[in-house]
């Protein structure tokens, strides 16, 4: 019976521990993808100042690893921006906001307005980036607290 408690008590720790993990890494992965986002916006904007190609075109052209890195997880990405950002699977509520809001309104006006507004979205997801920055390591550090304590709670009362 000693034996069955401390399998238990095991499971619970590593249980504890796991969703500590888990909850970690999507925190990372959140800032991953804004970095990501930033690129594929920076991308964009080249293309439009060096090229002043169209949204399909530049999505056509743009690297598939690029994509991956923001979030992308099917075979041929979309020809528009609106379905390009609505398959991508956005961890940040934030995040997501500024860019369907890029999404909806780029391709609408000329090329030097594209280029301030791609600029302006820039500027919004790092300051985005940089907010999460701050905030992940504290935020971990609870995450990790709270589900390790909990495992142990559980230990406790449950032996």
């Amino acid at each position: 019976m000693f034996f069955y408690r401390i399998a238990g008590a095991l499971i619970l720790s590593f249980s504890g521990f796991g969703a500590a993990f888990m909850i970690n890494s999507r925190l990372s992965r959140t800032l991953r993808q804004t970095e990501g986002l930033i690129a594929l916006l920076r991308f964009i904007r080249s293309q439009v100042e060096c090229f002043a190609l169209p949204a399909a075109r530049i999505i056509a052209v743009c690297d598939d690893e690029l994509l991956r890195s923001c979030g992308f997880e099917g075979g041929e990405p979309p020809s528009d921006f609106c379905a390009l950002f609505e398959s991508f699977s956005i961890s940040d509520a934030e995040v997501a906001h500024l860019m369907r809001g890029f999404s909806a309104s780029f391709g609408r006006c000329y090329r030097e307005e594209q280029i301030k507004e791609c600029d302006y979205y820039i500027d919004l997801l790092r300051d985005r980036r940089e907010r999460l920055a701050e905030t992940i390591p504290s935020k971990k550090k609870v995450n990790s607290t709270l589900c390790v304590s909990s495992a142990i709670a559980l230990i406790i009362l449950l032996f």
